[in-house]
């Protein structure tokens, strides 16, 4: 379904001249906003408001937008479609023209000059432990600890339960120790209560990691995380973190029926936010997440080495390997 709103007039301070920021000019702008069908669905055939957009609202907010003043009419193209983007999350798509009437161009007898900027909605899907922070330190004292607690021995190695991270926690325990039943719950409790005093003391983003979410809100993206971890943790270490802000959604081991590889994780978070598998990336650091993506059809899947499984086993698993924070807005 496609909303149009069109020959929307402004008279707005646009531009670089002293005269354009002092006096102002007219302008048009157009707004095209794409909503899926299947979402419009009880608007289209059932007259519900639910499944459409608020017009007045959208209006206002191109009004908002357009009332700040920038020095090219390509930047605020950008600032109206990530606006209603965010705005109305039923939007697939939003295309806007901006036209300034009577450019300061001597001489100039045409209708104007126009730049038009269409912005998909885009999705990238986080992993948490070994792509966006370092938590391996921390996951290695605490399982040894727990382990210990539970009366395991011998304990694993260190290298043996870094190939389980990526797992939900009660399967990574279980084949850690081989336990079952209530001992295994005792133990999953007791890992849990030992991560928030042993495992959050050792945990930190990785360099780089924080300006790389940045600008990537900057471009419009949405940015979301599938873990293995419990849901109140993520949430808590997000905002520990400082990077709450940036994070739209979050699906941990709880919200989901079956966990990472299996594509639930993706299709959730696609769900929530009215993204396509196909317009969206998921980055992770082990074979776990790139076969998330790879189940949910994602538009990429691309391998982080910083984190726990190695080049190869991300490039097996169908990954794009990438080797530094700063290389994953190639890919973007």
């Amino acid at each position: 379904m496609l909303i149009r709103l069109e020959n929307l007039q402004f008279h707005a301070r646009h531009g670089v001249f002293p005269q354009e920021t002092r006096i102002g000019a007219d302008f048009q702008v157009d707004a095209r906003l794409t909503v899926d069908d299947r979402e419009a669905a009880t608007a289209l055939f059932a007259d519900q408001l639910e499944g459409t957009v608020n017009y007045a609202e959208a209006y206002e907010i191109i009004v908002r937008e357009m009332q700040q003043p920038s020095a090219l009419i390509e930047h605020v193209a950008a600032r109206i479609a990530k606006a209603l983007l965010r705005h109305f999350c039923k939007l697939r798509e939003v295309s806007i023209t901006v036209r300034k009437c009577c450019p300061p161009i001597s001489h100039f007898a045409g209708q104007g000059i126009c730049v038009e900027f269409t912005l998909r909605r885009r999705l990238v899907v986080w992993d948490f432990d070994g792509t966006l922070a370092d938590t391996c330190q921390g996951i290695v004292r605490t399982m040894h600890l727990t382990l210990e607690q539970s009366g395991i021995q011998p304990l694993p190695t260190d290298a043996e339960i870094i190939r389980t991270i990526g797992l939900p926690l009660n399967q990574s325990i279980a084949e850690l120790s081989h336990l079952s039943s209530e001992p295994l719950d005792r133990a999953v409790a007791l890992y849990r209560k030992l991560f928030e005093t042993e495992g959050v003391a050792y945990t930190q983003l990785f360099e780089g990691i924080l300006p790389i979410l940045a600008e990537l809100d900057r471009r419009g993206y949405t940015q979301a995380i599938a873990t293995s971890r419990g849901h109140h943790s993520t949430e808590t270490l997000c905002q520990q973190l400082g990077i709450a802000p940036y994070i739209s959604h979050i699906v941990a081991c709880e919200d989901v029926t079956h966990s990472k590889p299996h594509a639930e994780p993706v299709l959730t978070l696609c769900r929530l936010t009215h993204t396509l598998p196909a317009d969206t990336i998921v980055i992770g650091d082990t074979t776990f997440d790139i076969g998330m993506g790879c189940n949910a059809r994602a538009g990429q899947c691309l391998g982080v080495v910083w984190g726990n499984h190695t080049a190869e086993a991300l490039k097996q698993a169908g990954a794009q390997v990438v080797h530094t924070p700063n290389e994953l807005l190639d890919w973007v």
